[in-house]
């Protein structure tokens, strides 16, 4: 084994997100036969449900590990997920030591997540518009749901919304966890007196979130929150890696990682 590859996702036990995460790979597999593609979770407390459950969950040190023990001397790990937050920046030091590490890989590169410049920003956001729900009508609206972070990385989805708002004023990128909230959102909506949204997550999967903190029928889900204002809404339960044009774009990220770890 001389070439590897990790695919570095936040993790799910939801069926919606594992589904999610297995077409990733097999898009991967695919597209570089023979060589090994490895799944590790960058989350502690997934990694913690999906071992109590019987599950393998790797974290991104054991799997270079693993990869290490059986000789494989060069490895791209490339990030699932959707912004360069803090758990992207985690895996550039951790390739850094692995590299520097005596009987270590001779190279280790971290392929960049789905929103990591200017460019991905405008690609991204037209991927997306090729996306929307085809029923939908002009006067409707649809809230794409991401997560969210306290990180600087944050600036992604506000540039996205931005980009998105653009080329169609009701089409909307929003975070669960900071802004733009649902609740700004909301206000728009209402003074424009729009009736029905769409409510699509733009997340790697569909997973928990999506179906609790979208969808689900406590009151501060986004779908009750809009409800309450009147709105009538309609929830698409798929996950960002599900629809190959924007799988398209972390794959262009893998390929030029993989360039880069035959660089000398």
């Amino acid at each position: 084994m001389t070439n590897a590859i990790i695919l570095a996702a936040y993790g799910s036990r939801h069926q919606n997100a594992v589904d999610a995460l297995e077409h990733m790979k097999e898009r991967v597999e695919a597209a570089w036969p023979g060589v090994p593609v490895r799944m590790a979770y960058t989350s502690k407390k997934i990694r913690g449900h999906m071992n109590r459950a019987g599950e393998r969950a790797d974290s991104v040190r054991e799997a270079l590990e693993g990869l290490l023990q059986k000789g494989a001397r060069r490895v791209v790990v490339q990030s699932l997920h959707m912004i360069p937050g803090s758990e992207f920046h985690d895996l550039l030091p951790l390739a850094n030591t692995y590299m520097l590490r005596e009987n270590g890989f001779e190279r280790v590169e971290v392929g960049f997540p789905l929103l990591a410049g200017e460019d991905d920003i405008e690609q991204v956001c037209d991927a997306l518009l090729t996306v929307l729900p085809k029923r939908r009508k002009e006067a409707e609206a649809v809230l794409l749901m991401g997560h969210g972070t306290l990180h600087p990385g944050n600036v992604y989805y506000e540039g996205l919304n931005a980009c998105i708002r653009e080329k169609d004023e009701n089409v909307f990128v929003g975070a669960l966890e900071a802004e733009p909230g649902i609740e700004l959102i909301r206000d728009i909506l209402v003074r424009r007196g729009v009736k029905r949204a769409f409510l699509l997550p733009f997340l790697f999967g569909a997973g928990w979130h999506a179906s609790k903190d979208m969808v689900g029928p406590k009151s501060g889900s986004w779908k009750s929150i809009l409800e309450t204002a009147g709105l009538e809404c309609e929830a698409v339960l798929k996950g960002a890696a599900e629809y190959d044009v924007l799988a398209d774009i972390w794959l262009e990220h893998l390929k030029d990682a993989m360039l880069r770890l035959e660089r000398r």
